[in-house]
């Protein structure tokens, strides 16, 4: 039986021009290991709470489902949703500066035996940094920043280390963000290439032995043999 997959668009809500991101992704992840993949692809921190919100079911960071019968989000996978007729769900990052990301599901489609998901396919726009105060203060920040007058305009390029281009998305950064979150194979077992290997005797009495037993007496002789 082939694995499925689901294509899933991810849409930063209320952001002209519109911050969003297209990828493929199995459809067996659950919702907690989805959170993973959103953070990698926008470009978040991973350094706030989060919750999905699934029809009426509200499904925050804990696994807990609050308003609904539902199970954890470490229960359900993007295939459970599926199966259920959802379309579109929605995932909250940073409960202060409330940051709501639109959900976008398609059908479970054959997944490509030669391609490795989490796959991202397309995008446009810059996640906003970490603690700016939500959609008006990233606008604030915006704004600032394209004025080199503006008062505020130094100590907002020093807070964030550098300029900031709203369009700059990073997708050598995003495949790299994704690959992180593969497995990790164990590295291989390191072989011996010596044969019958043995501990060794201490090495000066080594030499001896092996001198007097192939009647050498040189120890520079009996070296040689010892590297055999």
């Amino acid at each position: 039986m082939k694995a499925s997959i689901v294509r899933l668009t991810i849409q930063l809500e209320d952001t002209d021009p519109l911050i969003w991101r297209c990828i493929d992704i199995s459809a067996d992840t659950t919702l907690r290991d989805l959170h993973d993949v959103i953070q990698a692809v926008m470009g978040w921190e991973n350094a706030h709470l989060y919750q999905f919100e699934v029809g009426r079911g509200l499904l925050d960071a804990h696994g807990l489902a609050m308003g609904s019968a539902a199970p954890g989000i470490k229960e359900t996978s993007l295939a459970n949703l599926v199966t259920q007729g959802v379309e579109l769900f929605r995932y909250v990052y940073d409960m202060g500066d409330d940051w709501g990301h639109a959900l976008h599901l398609e059908a479970a489609r054959d997944a490509d035996s030669a391609a490795v998901y989490p796959r991202f396919i397309a995008g446009a726009g810059r996640c906003p940094p970490e603690d700016i105060g939500g959609l008006p203060g990233f606008n604030h920040f915006l704004k600032v920043m394209r004025n080199t007058r503006n008062p505020e305009h130094r100590e907002f390029k020093e807070w964030h280390g550098g300029r900031f281009d709203p369009k700059a998305m990073d997708a050598a950064s995003i495949r790299r963000r994704l690959k992180e979150l593969l497995p990790r194979q164990a590295p291989p077992k390191l072989r011996s290439t010596r044969r019958n290997l043995i501990l060794p005797k201490p090495l000066e009495p080594l030499r001896a032995e092996l001198g007097v037993a192939h009647g050498v007496r040189d120890v520079a002789v009996a070296e040689v043999l010892l590297d055999r």
